[in-house]
């Protein structure tokens, strides 16, 4: 039995198809490929066109995949362009990733092209809509993937997916002890950083100092900046893909109301969580160290701009460290409890309702307990 997730009458649905001897059926033609795609049907999925993507697409292991076509150009003749919308869903995902495409269309005459043309229209390009991100099977560099069962791992180029598979086991093992939450990370090993810039649809430069980001949307995958990764220790290099993993299971629970401070506390708090390195503020937190040391302890907490990817190291820094030691304030004066309720409410209800209602403080309270927590942690003159 075939598995469809939305029949050829509903695809079609979306826009009108007036089908004649020059217009191609574009819906019908992209839900059978679709269908073959999911079907595991390498020969119907051939018979659609471009038969090149099938192994690449495949490897993602899809359990949903449905284009919506939103607008076609160039009809009348052999080749149409046809934009439209994919709606895409991997085994492990527990929502549904949205890529915007463009897709050429051709046509054989009879008698025409290697073996004689049968007339059908066939699939000849699938790329992404000029402006946006690239998709994991987009890149030149062959795809191949590694699975266990916390953990999935694709990789481009010469990387091998099985050299990353503990680390999001491990990852996986910290999230669910820390949040009690259950989670399968999906982690991608572009094959450069500016293959890791282009399926986030931003300047590589943007990117050159980040080891790996977790992406927006409904089904968040854990992305690895391969050159900045290698330059990690074993330790660093868990520490973050636990982080980037806190981020993809919180996604849930995490809204605009969440500060970045919470939200980016709450994935280092679990990532340094009973880590030996967590055991030692001033070694996990150097920049914010230094800055104590020299007398100059924050006034406040940290903004959410201090956070932007691409901004001074030591801002950067700062921020991420205050970050994870008012999370782990949380942890040592309220309990471990409180740094998930306290995550919860302030997605619910915003930062100054959730420290009031979780911890029975106000922020400049709170502000107070955490810059006193950075004095004793840090300063060890």
């Amino acid at each position: 039995m075939k598995r469809t997730w939305a029949t050829a009458a509903a695809v079609l649905a979306f826009v009108p198809v007036a089908c004649g001897p020059g217009t191609p059926d574009a819906a019908g033609l992209l839900e059978r490929r679709s269908e073959a795609l999911l079907d595991g049907d390498r020969a119907a999925f051939a018979a659609t066109g471009d038969p090149g993507a099938w192994e690449s697409l495949r490897v993602l292991d899809p359990a949903a995949w449905r284009y919506r076509v939103t607008g076609t150009s160039g009809q009348g003749g052999d080749t149409t362009t046809v934009e439209a919308e994919l709606r895409y869903r991997l085994r492990q995902d527990r929502g549904t990733a949205t890529a915007h495409r463009v897709l050429t269309l051709s046509r054989e005459g009879e008698g025409e092209g290697e073996g004689g043309g049968d007339g059908a229209w066939r699939v000849v390009s699938d790329r992404p809509a000029p402006g946006r991100p690239e998709q994991l099977w987009d890149g030149d560099a062959p795809l191949r993937g590694a699975d266990t069962a916390r953990s999935r791992v694709l990789a481009a180029g010469d990387a091998d997916p099985r050299d990353y598979t503990p680390l999001g086991d491990e990852a996986a093992r910290a999230v669910a002890e820390a949040w009690d939450v259950d989670v399968r990370p999906l982690v991608v090993v572009p094959e450069s950083t500016e293959a890791m810039a282009r399926l986030l649809g931003a300047p590589a430069a943007t990117y050159r100092r980040t080891a790996a980001v977790a992406t927006p949307g409904e089904a968040p995958r854990v992305v690895v900046n391969p050159e900045a990764f290698a330059t990690l220790d074993a330790s660093a290099r868990q520490i973050v893909v636990t982080h980037e993993t806190t981020h993809v299971a919180l996604r849930p629970s995490t809204t605009a109301r969440t500060p970045m401070w919470l939200s980016e506390g709450c994935a280092d708090w679990t990532a340094f969580r009973g880590s030996e390195r967590g055991n030692d503020p001033a070694r996990a937190a150097p920049a914010l160290a230094r800055a104590v040391r020299d007398g100059r302890v924050p006034p406040r907490l940290p903004t959410d701009e201090e956070f932007a990817f691409g901004g001074d190291a030591e801002t950067v820094g700062r921020a991420y460290e205050g970050a994870w030691l008012a999370c782990r304030l949380v942890a040592d004066r309220w309990g471990e409890r409180a740094v998930r309720a306290l995550h919860d409410a302030a997605g619910a209800e915003g930062e100054e309702a959730a420290l009031r209602e979780v911890l029975g403080v106000d922020r400049a309270r709170f502000t107070e307990l955490w810059r006193a927590s950075l004095r004793t942690e840090l300063d060890d003159t």
